[in-house]
């Protein structure tokens, strides 16, 4: 049976995306360690994990004092694995950063992938996707449905990174989407170019986009308008609201629901639903889960 081009794309980025995201490039050789503020993320090889920094050593132990400020001895010996903790310290409890704050359910926001780090999952099973940080500013991700038959939409998903300050990132970017089979034989190129810009932090920002849908050298004359945003609740949950203003006043699409956040892992939860002179439609289940590799995790 031939291959369909789509899946081997698909196939190749992702392994080559994957493999490039050297899990191991984050880790720091314990003999490296030394007093001082940057927080750590310890394996002990008895399994416990522990977020601290590094108060004191000497040739045989370290004294560590953890986020919520107790004073911990451990012997060299015992320490398997260190990283940089990634996430901040609120009122004495770690709260890892959200590892896929580069999008709210769908759309990007201003912010980009570190340079090597890269993530894979899936929206409602059948959608999988991964992403890749090329440098610290430029991030290309990719998906395909896999259960659609001879109709098999391709997406590629380019972002630039233009600013980048304290409160303030903006991108520019395209939703680029391939279609082949029986229907498209000679392929249809369609997509969108946007802009976006996020304002505030990754625990509590807000992100307005715009942008233009075109077929092949076409554009729309019309744009459409996007609203989202996130706040931080607990240190594992995260609310996250984005919405689209569609051409011609034609209506709107709502969304809201929760992104459950690990310290690799995020797990995205939500309904959405559209309205318009025409009428709507309530709602459609937005489920998708993700992983992170590579980079500060």
């Amino acid at each position: 049976m031939k291959a369909r081009p789509t899946r081997m794309v698909l196939l190749v980025i992702s392994a080559l995306l994957l493999l490039r995201a050297d899990p191991a490039a984050a880790q720091i050789d314990p003999v490296d360690l030394a007093p001082g503020d940057q927080l750590y993320q310890i394996q002990l090889v008895d399994g416990s994990l522990l977020i601290a920094r590094v108060s004191a050593v000497d040739a045989d132990r370290i004294t560590l004092t953890t986020s919520g400020g107790t004073r911990v001895e451990v012997q060299r010996s015992q320490i398997g694995e260190v990283r940089p903790a990634v996430g901040q310290v609120v009122d004495g409890v770690f709260w890892p950063d959200d590892p896929n704050d580069s999008r709210l359910f769908f759309t990007a926001t201003g912010r980009t992938l570190e340079s090597g780090t890269a993530y894979a999952g899936t929206y409602l099973i059948v959608l999988p996707f991964v992403g890749f940080g090329v440098t610290d500013r430029f991030t290309i991700a990719a998906g395909a449905p896999v259960l659609l038959g001879e109709f098999e939409p391709f997406y590629l998903a380019p972002k630039l990174q233009v600013v980048r300050a304290a409160d303030v990132t903006m991108a520019v970017g395209a939703l680029h989407f391939i279609f082949r089979g029986e229907d498209f034989s000679d392929g249809e190129d369609v997509g969108i170019a946007y802009g976006v810009a996020t304002f505030g932090s990754s625990d509590r920002g807000l992100t307005l986009g715009v942008g233009f849908g075109y077929s092949g050298s076409d554009f729309s004359s019309q744009p459409v308008g996007m609203v989202g945003g996130e706040v931080r609740s607990s240190r594992r949950v995260k609310l996250i609201t984005e919405n689209y203003i569609l051409p011609d006043d034609t209506g709107l699409v709502l969304s809201g629901g929760v992104r459950l956040i690990g310290d690799r892992f995020s797990a995205d939860l939500g309904i959405a639903a559209a309205l318009g002179d025409g009428g709507g439609g309530c709602c459609v289940p937005l489920v998708s889960v993700a992983y992170q590799f590579g980079g500060g995790r």
